[in-house]
């Protein structure tokens, strides 16, 4: 079957801000041409794109390692005490058997699971339906619980001299030996049931999973070839973070009278960047993974063209309000591979009085120029774009006079060839 993939390129000024922090609180760069740059990772992207096309689509998928609790607050609900419902949740989880798949300390999962949000009310029902046989289970590793976190104490008292990691472990398996001890004397007919309908939970999709993909490790059912591949975002110039000193104002003092000086000092770090965003969407992928649902694929794909370029990237907005649209969106529908157009911007737009974006775009309109000379165009069934500017970009396909009609040309391409 011949490919098909929807190649999204974005040229997006941003503001003085900072959308994607690193662990230090200051914006995250990349090295790319022999220069540091302003960055915005992928997972950022993905992150406020998949939200922004769940609300579109009115369905989501949750990424937790709080699935026990969420279940456990399901069946307290139906008329479980607290304390046998997370167990018996939590045992749901054991049940599994997935090797590496444990529970925390905190009471959930040692690992983030990624559920249609629709599981946790099927697992809820799975622990409704053997509710005789956790219930026994679960009082069994309470009781062993409450006799071990007895003995435990009795032993740290008598030892002042054991070192923070020996309580650690000790702590660890007073709350996790117990629930897996009771878990495996249910009858083994029990646990393999309980297994396969576990399992067939954790290996359900919905649209989000089947565009962005999931992987747990060690299950194999549950892994999901993503749909939606997207690269960091990388600005198309050299730009450092720039260094904000700000202070906040003590309001009683000041109105005091007493004294003008500020209640707060600090730092915080900041840039601003012309971004290169790309994205693409394996169309067959999708429908795969949507096991041959064309319908719910063009409506997936719809709400992905709508998220990715317009999603607002909300962080640190409160002081920076950097609500601004790309200045362009150009759309190519490719028959053969994805192409990332990044290299327009391998050697750095250079800094100017006239700005980054005027470069940037005729840059990009370059490169797929140059593109389209050493690949041919027999391979791109539908180029357009959009664009705040007045300037003709020949190489970007037809101009389009809005978003919607850019999404509008594109999926009717893709009816074309999946009809």
């Amino acid at each position: 079957m011949t490919p098909l993939y929807i190649d999204v390129h974005i040229i997006h000024s941003a503001p003085y801000s900072n959308l994607n922090r690193d662990r230090q609180g200051a914006p995250k760069m990349a090295t790319y041409g022999g220069v540091s740059r302003p960055r915005l990772s992928s997972q950022h992207g993905r992150r406020h794109s998949r939200t922004h096309m769940e609300e579109a689509l009115g369905t989501r998928a949750i990424r937790t390692r709080g699935t026990p609790l969420a279940v456990a607050k399901r069946l307290t609900a139906t008329g479980w005490d607290e304390t046998t419902a997370l167990a018996a949740a939590q045992m749901l989880i054991l049940a599994a058997d997935v090797k590496g798949l444990g529970l925390s300390d905190a009471g959930g999962t040692n690992a983030l699971l990624f559920l249609p949000e629709t599981a946790f009310d099927s697992l809820a029902e799975i622990a409704n339906s053997r509710r005789d046989v956790l219930t026994k289970a679960a009082g069994a590793a309470a009781k062993a619980i409450t006799e071990a976190k007895a003995k435990a104490e009795a032993k740290k008292a008598k030892s002042d001299t054991e070192d923070a990691d020996a309580d650690s472990e000790e702590e660890e398996a007073v709350e996790t030996g117990p629930l897996a001890t009771a878990y495996k004397k249910i009858p083994a007919a029990e646990r393999k049931e309980l297994q396969s309908a576990v399992l067939e939970v954790f290996r359900q999709r919905n649209a989000s999973i089947a565009a962005y993909g999931r992987m747990l490790a060690n299950e194999a059912g549950s892994t999901v070839a993503g749909a939606i591949q997207m690269a960091h975002s990388i600005g198309t110039h050299a730009g450092p973070s720039q260094i904000d000193f700000f202070s906040a104002v003590d309001d009683l003092i000041h109105d005091a009278g007493e004294e003008t000086g500020a209640g707060h000092m600090g730092d915080q770090r900041y840039t601003s960047a012309t971004f290169y965003r790309y994205a693409t969407l394996n169309v067959r992928e999708l429908i795969d993974n949507l096991d041959g649902d064309t319908a719910t694929a063009q409506q997936v794909t719809e709400a992905f063209l709508r998220a990715f370029p317009l999603a607002i990237m909300p962080a640190k907005a409160s002081g920076t309000a950097p609500h601004t649209v790309p200045h362009l969106i150009h759309i190519a529908v490719r028959t053969d591979r994805p192409v990332n157009l990044v290299g327009a911007f391998e050697t750095p737009i250079p800094a100017t009085t006239n700005g980054y974006v005027t470069a940037s775009l005729d840059a990009l309109n370059a490169h797929a120029a140059a593109h389209a000379r050493m690949l041919g165009t027999s391979r791109i069934a539908d180029h357009a774009h959009v664009t705040l500017s007045d300037t003709e970009f020949t190489a970007l396909g037809d101009r389009v006079d809005a978003v919607d009609d850019l999404i509008t040309r594109t999926l009717a391409t893709i009816t074309k060839h999946t009809s």
